[in-house]
Order: C-alpha cells, then sequence, then structure tokens
C-alpha cells in the first residue's frame, strides 16, 4: 500500500472526482484539506438539536469537555482500490480537538464525511464554515477489492437523528462529560462522605476505647485502693482481735494467779492456826501442874 503524492492526488481527482467541491489550492503534501460544512451538533446544545449554519463563514464553538457531530462541506467518493484516512488539522488538534469517529474510510464508501470530535483542551474551539478544519489522505490498494462499503453511512448528506440519540442518549459513554463528571464529583462526595462517616467512626472508636481504658485505671485504681484499706481494715480488726485476746489471756493468767495466792494465803492461815493452837494448848497444861 503506497499513498498517492499530491499530483497522484490531483491526477485521480481530474479522473474520478473522489472529492466535490474540489479546490486545487487545497491539495497540500500528499492530502486535500476538507471543510467544515452546513451541519453540526454539539452535546450542550440546550434543545438537543443539530444546528445548521446557513452563512458561509458562520462559526459553531465546542466548549471544553464536550462532543460535537462535526459534517464536511464535501462529498467524498473513495475508489474501490483505494482507501482513505482522515484526521483533523494539527493546528486545530494542538487546542485540545480530538477525533473519535475513526480514522479512515472504506473503499467504496460515497457520501460526506461525519466527523465526531471532542473538545479535550481548556478553553473553547471555534471553527468556522467553510474554513479547512481536515485532512484527507489516498492511499492505493495492490488490488480493487471485492467488498466495497456498503454500509448506512453510504450516500451520507446529513447528520440524522440515531446519530444524535447514540451520543445524547442516557448511559452512553459519549454523554456530556459534564453530565460524566457530575457523576465523578457525586461518586467523589459520597466516598468522601462515607470516609468521613469512617473517620467519625474511628473517633469514636479512638473515644470509647480511651473512656474504657480510663475507666479501667479508675477501676483497678479503686479496687487496688479498697483491697489495701480492706487489708488495713483487717490488721487493723486482727490487732485489735489479737490484742482483745491477749488481754484476756493475761486477765485470765492474773486471775488465776490470784486465785492461786488466795489459795496459798487461805493455806497459810490454815497452818498459822494449826501451828498456834499447840502451843497454847501446852501452856494451859503447864499452868495446871503448878
Amino acid at each position: 500500500m503506497a499513498f498517492l503524492s499530491s499530483k497522484s492526488l490531483s491526477d485521480l481527482q481530474a479522473k474520478e472526482e473522489v472529492i466535490l467541491p474540489f479546490d486545487e489550492n487545497r491539495v497540500k503534501s500528499g492530502a486535500y484539506e476538507l471543510s467544515l460544512g452546513s451541519e453540526v451538533f454539539r452535546t450542550d446544545s440546550k434543545d438537543r438539536k443539530k444546528e445548521i449554519l446557513k452563512d458561509k463563514k458562520e462559526q459553531v464553538v465546542i466548549n471544553p469537555g464536550q462532543f460535537a457531530l462535526l459534517l464536511s462541506e464535501e462529498t467524498v467518493s473513495v475508489p474501490k482500490n483505494k482507501i482513505a484516512f482522515i484526521s483533523i488539522k494539527a493546528g486545530i488538534k494542538l487546542r485540545g480537538l480530538i477525533n473519535v469517529s475513526g480514522f479512515h474510510v472504506d473503499p467504496g464508501f460515497k457520501g460526506k464525511l461525519l466527523f465526531s470530535v471532542y473538545n479535550a483542551g481548556s478553553g473553547q474551539i471555534s471553527l468556522e464554515r467553510g474554513k479547512p478544519s481536515f485532512l484527507i489522505w489516498f492511499a492505493e490498494l495492490k488490488e480493487e477489492d471485492t467488498k466495497p462499503y456498503k454500509g448506512d453511512h453510504n450516500e451520507q448528506d446529513s447528520i440524522l437523528p440515531r446519530y444524535i440519540d447514540d451520543l445524547t442518549k442516557e448511559g452512553s459513554e459519549l454523554a456530556s462529560p459534564n453530565a460524566l463528571l457530575k457523576k465523578i464529583n457525586e461518586n467523589q462526595i459520597a466516598i468522601e462522605n462515607r470516609i468521613n462517616i469512617v473517620d467519625e467512626r474511628k473517633k469514636l472508636n479512638e473515644y470509647l476505647f480511651k473512656t474504657i481504658i480510663g475507666l479501667l485505671i479508675v477501676i483497678g485504681v479503686k479496687l487496688l485502693w479498697d483491697t489495701g484499706q480492706h487489708y488495713k481494715d483487717y490488721k487493723e480488726g486482727y490487732d485489735k482481735k489479737a490484742t482483745e485476746v491477749t488481754t484476756d489471756s493475761t486477765n485470765k493468767l492474773i486471775q488465776d494467779e490470784l486465785k492461786t495466792l488466795k489459795i496459798q494465803i487461805e493455806d497459810l492461815k490454815k497452818l498459822k492456826t494449826e501451828v498456834v493452837k499447840p502451843s497454847t494448848e501446852n501452856k494451859t497444861q503447864g499452868d495446871g501442874k503448878k
């Protein structure tokens, strides 16, 4: 496969009219410069309908983060032994406009080209009807294609409603990025809320943990205090009881000693009586003998 040069492209045009309308001045570096046509659609349009650019120099503005459908001014006819490749001009691409609709045109295709583009830049991108905005190259196939294009885009000359529906329907991956961004923001907010809830629960758990630890410490100190106080009371009671027992024992011993002493005193008194009594009797007997 070989790409056609500028001269070969001009010769092909003269022979088969592959581009209509055609301007020889737009053949540059082996490519032809296509221009924006009369129909466009933007995903942020208020009425969700395509726009008609009636004036030749009327402009369309594609906002950042928005998709658009752009119809070419020219009708392209790709011979069965050729294949074409398309792109956006470099100056427009550098501003952030991206072609997301594909990059080739099949052998046998005939019709206006429909570009699906996305503004990935940070600013608005303005395009003017009739001004060169796209590029197309033609390449030679080794032989004529036996199964040329016969799809829905053949004889295409306008933006059909179904293409708009496909671009804007709910759940479409090509829906307005603002809507996608909104969903992303909503999901982010939901995630942040969940994170906040988790953080709050974490803080609550930490607070409860610290509170429980504090209570355990207080309870432990109280138990130690109560245990110490109980031991102190027990010891005081024990010492008191021991003192009482010792006192009772001492008193009992004293009582026993007193009792013993009383018995001994009584015994001594009895002994004394017995000793004194015989002496008296002897004295009496002596007095009788006289």
